[in-house]
């Protein structure tokens, strides 16, 4: 006998998450604000990134505030020696 499992399925608005990626690269130039507080803001854009819905106008503009995203994150880190 099988289970039914009722997912909640919640998404975020592109235009939501182009606003957070903004305020998220506002955070990692700012020198006051410390590693850990960058590290768990560059997290929870990933998780929202996983929020988004493909079918809805915009997303495309979600996905370039992603890559600022991910560009920004890694302009912060110094490149590591070999």
């Amino acid at each position: 006998m099988g289970t039914a499992i009722d997912l909640v399925k919640s998404s975020l608005a592109p235009g939501t998450f182009v606003a957070e990626v903004e305020a998220f690269r506002q955070t990692i130039d700012d020198p006051a604000i410390d590693v850990d507080a960058k590290r768990r803001a560059y997290d929870a854009i990933l998780r929202h990134a996983t929020l988004l819905d493909p079918h809805e106008p915009g997303f495309w503009r979600a996905g370039v505030a992603l890559k600022g995203a991910l560009c920004a994150w890694l302009d912060f880190w110094p490149p590591t020696q070999h």
